[in-house]
């Protein structure tokens, strides 16, 4: 199948949205996986919502009016680049018989991924009436692919930062 997302915890794996079956190729279907680390924090469902609203990973800093992670998210993010440091090693060590320069590519790879997914997120957010005047735009809550796009765009450039690069060889 289409691997697109998932949840770890120690002991489950929760695979969901994973469409119609089809054939990928081996680089293709392992950066999907990779790419779910990252990608899956920008569509973890709020518990106090009924609406199925995505948990906001940013928030406005006082001092400067810009945003910034919220102190939840940067706990997740430091569990979810050490998953994905694990999981990028043993891949290169395990099937890529330790080619370390395919590194680079899975990681751009996965850039690409979060750069299609937050394209697609602001043309769900067109589709549902976002940008349109409000008179015209009869769906609610259809800020929440905003900041699915954002989270992502924010992610795709974190994860190629010379500190990242750095961290992950």
């Amino acid at each position: 199948a289409g691997l697109h997302n998932l949840f770890l915890s120690e002991d489950s794996i929760w695979l969901f949205d994973l469409g119609q079956p089809q054939l990928y190729s081996a680089p293709g279907f392992l950066t999907k996986f990779l790419f779910s680390f990252f990608h899956t924090l920008g569509m973890e469902e709020r518990s106090d919502s009924d609406n199925g609203d995505w948990v906001r990973r940013f928030q406005v800093n006082p001092g400067s009016d810009k945003l910034r992670l919220t102190a939840e998210t940067e706990q997740l993010l430091d569990k979810a680049y050490s998953a994905f440091e694990i999981t990028l090693d043993r891949m290169i060590d395990e099937l890529f018989d330790r080619d370390d320069s395919l590194r680079w590519l899975l990681i751009q790879y996965v850039t690409l991924q979060l750069f299609s997914d937050a394209s697609f997120c602001l043309q769900r957010w067109t589709i549902k009436g976002g940008g349109r005047t409000r008179d015209s735009n009869h769906q609610k809550g259809i800020e929440k692919w905003l900041w699915r796009a954002l989270w992502d765009m924010y992610i795709a450039f974190d994860i190629n930062s010379r500190e990242t690069w750095a961290q992950l060889n």
